[in-house]
């Protein structure tokens, strides 16, 4: 049995000097790294007879394309302030990171000869991409199903292309399924604390099925808003703990992250106190 910890943390040490670049470092920030989403991938693997030269190459390459991702997403939230010199440099020094992150991961896997690794992330990214611009344009969703299935999609594209070439479907939903509840809980904590939220937007654009909704106050419209998205959140976290039970062997650090998930989502479904 490979042990998890030590392999996590040798992994995140490669994949941080990987993205490493001194001049980037000095005007951006550190990039961030998604540890949720390495457990995954690292638990996909280990389920796999795959050499674990290639195992690190194949986890270390997928992660530098989230970091790619989500660098060119913070250059699609920070519009404040383009026009300013500094502000605009910062922008271009963003696109300029993320598609070096994006270079690394090309750069590893021609290391190791696997062209299909390329077309099944290439095939992600695109699928990422498709969905973000769905998410995001308005009236594009119009009910629940679909806005969960975009979010998924958006969030677990990387690992559900890899599981399902490796014929894993058990690793497809629970890393659709735990990411999905990942995301719903971000976007919990981001509207308790500014209000915003772009699955907040979405429900709040979609129409409600009933004859009332056009009398509604705002007030009792935002009411039914947070009781969608807490159903939401309760049948994801229902999701993954049915998701747990199909994997015959789950990692202790995994168990024991999708518990600390889980358990936040109990605390803060259907809390709005701190709003104000």
């Amino acid at each position: 049995m490979l042990n998890i910890t030590d392999d996590i943390r040798q992994l995140k040490r490669l994949i941080e000097t990987k993205a490493q670049h001194p001049y980037l470092l000095k005007y951006i920030q550190k990039p961030s790294l998604d540890e949720d989403k390495l457990l995954l991938l690292w638990g996909l693997f280990s389920d796999l007879d795959v050499l674990s030269e290639k195992r690190n190459q194949y986890i270390i390459s997928t992660m530098l394309v989230q970091i790619a991702l989500d660098t060119h997403e913070i250059v699609s939230n920070s519009g404040e302030g383009v026009e300013l010199p500094e502000v605009l440099k910062n922008r271009q020094l963003q696109v300029l990171a993320g598609d070096y992150y994006s270079g690394l991961y090309y750069q590893g896997l021609a290391s190791v000869g696997n062209v299909d690794m390329i077309r099944i992330l290439s095939s992600a990214i695109k699928k990422i991409n498709d969905n973000k611009i769905i998410l995001y344009q308005q009236g594009s969703i119009n009910d629940v199903p679909t806005l969960l299935k975009t979010i998924k999609a958006i969030e677990a594209s990387l690992i559900h292309k890899l599981a399902d070439y490796y014929n894993q479907p058990d690793w497809i939903d629970i890393s659709e399924d735990l990411l999905l509840l990942n995301r719903l809980l971000a976007e919990k904590r981001s509207y308790l604390k500014s209000g915003q939220s772009i699955v907040f937007d979405v429900l709040r654009e979609m129409p409600f099925d009933d004859s009332i909704s056009g009398t509604m106050l705002m007030s009792e419209k935002e009411e039914r808003v947070r009781t969608q998205f807490d159903k939401c959140l309760r049948d994801a976290r229902q999701s993954v703990q049915c998701s747990m039970r199909k994997l015959s062997k789950l990692g202790d650090e995994l168990q024991e992250r999708v518990n600390v998930i889980l358990e936040q989502t109990e605390s803060i479904a259907n809390s709005y106190v701190k709003e104000g």
